[in-house]
């Protein structure tokens, strides 16, 4: 079985680390002791395909699969990883748009994502629930054509720059506990929606 890398990932491989050094360097340690976060920087990098990379191009991204992606992200992480998780994160949640939306919602969210317009989240871990999905006590119940969701998530990715997240909620609480929650997308700007930064993380 051959090993090697493809000249085309060899490409995105030489690439994504240039751009993180003439990208990253500068300001790197400035963004470490401010904790500061760059959209700048993640939309300059959307314009070279670093941002949903491994989504396809009908949906805006670079098609470099998953195996891309993850060149991209260490190649990215070995210059600086916080600014590099600013990049590769900033489709987190989109993996589930991919693999269980609609057509119309792959067309609404996965392009300006991928364009580095919008920044997706992924709403999963609450104080209860981590990686054990059957603690989730997030609710949601159908009100009309719409849900009403109560509950609280922590640690989220993105959660106080996202402009929508794909939630984790309990919709059939009646079900066994893995087939009791459906994932639903939720724009931040939604009323309700309260946001708090962690500091020192």
């Amino acid at each position: 079985m051959d090993y090697e890398l493809s000249e085309e990932l060899k490409m995105l491989k030489e690439m994504a680390y240039k751009f993180a050094v003439a990208e990253f360097t500068p300001i790197s340690k400035e963004c470490d002791e401010h904790e500061k976060y760059t959209p700048e920087i993640r939309k300059k990098a959307a314009e070279n395909g670093l941002v949903g990379a491994w989504i396809p191009e009908e949906y805006g991204g670079a098609n470099a699969g998953m195996l891309g992606n993850a060149i991209i992200t260490e190649e990215l992480s070995k210059v600086d990883m916080g600014i590099g998780l600013n990049v590769v994160a900033a489709c987190f949640g989109c993996e589930s748009i991919f693999q269980y939306g609609s057509d119309e919602q792959k067309k609404k969210y996965l392009p300006p994502v991928c364009a580095g317009d919008w920044v997706s989240s992924g709403g999963y871990t609450e104080p209860n629930a981590g990686t054990d999905a059957s603690g989730y006590k997030t609710r949601a119940v159908k009100d009309g054509s719409d849900y009403v969701i109560n509950g609280n998530k922590m640690f989220i990715t993105n959660g106080t720059v996202a402009d929508f997240m794909v939630t984790a909620c309990i919709t059939n609480p009646d079900e066994k506990k893995h087939n009791s929650f459906s994932l639903i997308i939720v724009p931040m700007s939604t009323p309700g929606i309260t946001r708090n930064k962690i500091k020192g993380k």
